[in-house]
C-alpha cells in the first residue's frame, strides 16, 4: 500500500524539469511506503472545508480539501564556452 499522494510534474523554459509528489499529513501508510519515497519535508497537512464556497468562488456540493505546497525550480546552466584558441 501507498500512502495518499499528489504527483507534480512542473517544467518553465530556462529550468529544470521538476518532478516531484507530497504526501497527506497523518495517514497510516507514512511509515510503510512501498517505494520508499516519503520524506519528511514532502509530508504536508491538507485543510477539510464544508461544502460551500470554494476555489474560485465556485459553490461546491461537497466537502473539499486543500494544501499549500511551495515548489521551487532550478535554472538550467548554460554549457560552459571553450577556451579561445
Amino acid at each position: 500500500m501507498r500512502p495518499a499522494h499528489l504527483h507534480f510534474k512542473v517544467d518553465a523554459p530556462g529550468y529544470r524539469t521538476l518532478i516531484t509528489h507530497i504526501f497527506v499529513a497523518g495517514d497510516p501508510y507514512l511509515d510503510r511506503d512501498a517505494v520508499f519515497g516519503v520524506k519528511e519535508s514532502l509530508i504536508t497537512d491538507f485543510t477539510e472545508h464544508p461544502p460551500g464556497p470554494g476555489p474560485g468562488g465556485r459553490h461546491l456540493e461537497e466537502p473539499w480539501t486543500s494544501v499549500t505546497f511551495d515548489i521551487v525550480l532550478a535554472r538550467l546552466t548554460p554549457a560552459p564556452h571553450p577556451p579561445a584558441a
